[in-house]
């Protein structure tokens, strides 16, 4: 009987242990880490006026382009994975008898990790119907916040030669930072 006892409180204590665990060595747990990503862009300075002047004598040529490069776009851009980024723009309204074109030019030595600024894409005629690609292929990278960092917003706005009519306009350009995967998986 005795030994009955003792084993019944032996099969008691051996559940107790179970159920509540038991301290080893060595222990471990599950960490999940994530990395967060972020794609912010914001353009500083002020509104951009470009006038395509008319002739200052009575015969004299009007003007047919006239140029902006007051305007930063600022960006902040944290991929994950195999992602990247691009920068799109795209104008509000269409243009009568005239045309606008825009570059992002290289930004400041503030740029931080200048490897993954991605490639800048040159001079683009802008449209209200499609988006045009002025960088692709940003990484993680930022360009700074001070007053003359972020890449220079560069507006060339023309005359479409033989317009009958070249009409003025105010429109908005839209930036987007847009997020584009490599993984062939996806």
């Amino acid at each position: 009987m005795k030994k009955s006892i003792l084993l019944i409180l032996g099969v008691i204590a051996f559940g107790i242990q179970v159920l509540l665990g038991q301290d080893t060595r060595v222990a471990t747990q599950s960490v999940n880490l994530q990395v967060a990503g972020s794609a912010l862009l914001a353009v500083i300075g002020q509104p951009v006026s470009i006038t395509l002047a008319g002739a200052t004598e009575a015969g004299g040529a009007i003007q047919s382009s006239a140029e902006n490069n007051d305007t930063r776009l600022r960006m902040s851009s944290q991929v994950n994975n195999s992602e990247t980024r691009s920068i799109t723009v795209k104008i509000s309204d269409a243009l009568d008898g005239t045309t606008l074109d825009a570059e992002l030019i290289a930004p400041n030595s503030n740029f931080q990790h200048r490897e993954y600024m991605g490639t800048l894409k040159g001079l683009k005629t802008l449209s209200n119907l499609q988006e045009e690609t002025l960088v692709d292929g940003i990484g993680t990278c930022w360009t700074g916040i001070e007053a003359d960092d972020g890449y220079v917003i560069h507006y060339v706005f023309k005359a479409i030669p033989n317009a009958p009519v070249m009409k003025s306009k105010s429109l908005t350009v839209t930036f987007t930072l847009s997020s584009i995967s490599t993984d062939p998986n996806e």
